[in-house]
């Protein structure tokens, strides 16, 4: 009984140890989820926050206060000098300027 008793208690104990190893990593891992969480919900809320006053920033009415306010005058363009760009069909390939240095031609 002895001889058998020392290996398994001392097996119990090293299981016992691995088990409170696990439970203590997990629990810091725990901690570490909901913080990030709780992170994460406060960025969220930064981000709608800014979206809505880039949104109030960027209206025309907002525009016009602050130009008046800075003594910017400005008009809106003349229909001739504005140009409407169609948009791409979904099939049709994109077409991309050319970088490189002229092509002689024949």
């Amino acid at each position: 009984m002895v001889f058998w008793g020392v290996p398994v208690m001392t097996l119990m104990a090293a299981l016992g140890l691995v088990y409170l190893h696990l439970h203590s990593a997990c629990e810091s891992v725990g901690r570490d989820i909901k913080r990030l969480e709780n992170e994460h919900a406060e960025l969220r809320k930064r981000v709608v926050n800014e979206e809505r006053n880039w949104v109030a920033a960027r209206s025309i009415r907002n525009m016009e206060t602050l130009m008046a306010r800075h003594g910017i005058v400005m008009t809106w363009p003349a229909e001739q000098n504005i140009i409407r760009l169609r948009a791409a069909e979904p099939g049709e390939p994109a077409q991309y300027a050319f970088r490189g240095a002229a092509v002689p031609r024949d």
